[in-house]
């Protein structure tokens, strides 16, 4: 599915496409790829965050993940999968992540919001299972939020 056909369709998508370009990573094991991101809340449209349950504020960050299995398509099938994990800030302060699984027809996200403040420094350490089954794909990365 384009890029064009997603704004169409799916509006949780269209955050994401647009924070993909700023934020986006992405690792690939074997025939799954990863993707993750981290923006403010607050960047959120306040329909598509009432929409899935997600609360927008400058002092909360949201994590998306999405995991897609290559295909003969060009973009790959998103696939169903558990992640696990949590952030830390430099301070050691630990932030629990609660995955949501959210379907838009083809597309499947998980997002995790915790608080944060302006200017730190978090750690991530993330477990993600495709399919939810077989071995764990480690994920580990490191970010600075700002509130703005």
């Amino acid at each position: 599915m384009s890029g064009r056909t997603l704004l169409k369709f799916f509006p949780l998508a269209i955050l994401f496409l647009f924070s993909n370009q700023l934020l986006a990573n992405e690792h690939s094991v074997g025939e799954y790829t990863v993707h993750y991101n981290l923006l403010n809340s607050s960047f959120i449209q306040p329909k598509v965050a009432t929409q899935y349950g997600i609360k927008r504020s400058k002092n909360i960050g949201l994590l998306n993940i999405s995991v897609i299995k290559k295909s003969n398509t060009a973009e790959g099938t998103a696939v169903i999968s558990n992640i696990f994990g949590h952030g830390a800030s430099l301070a050691g302060q630990v932030k629990e992540l609660a995955f949501k699984e959210i379907k838009e027809s083809n597309a499947i996200y998980y997002i995790a919001t915790f608080p944060i403040s302006d200017r730190e420094r978090l750690s991530f350490n993330l477990q993600v299972q495709p399919e939810k089954v077989g071995k764990l794909i480690p994920i580990k990365f490191k970010k600075q939020v700002f509130v703005d």
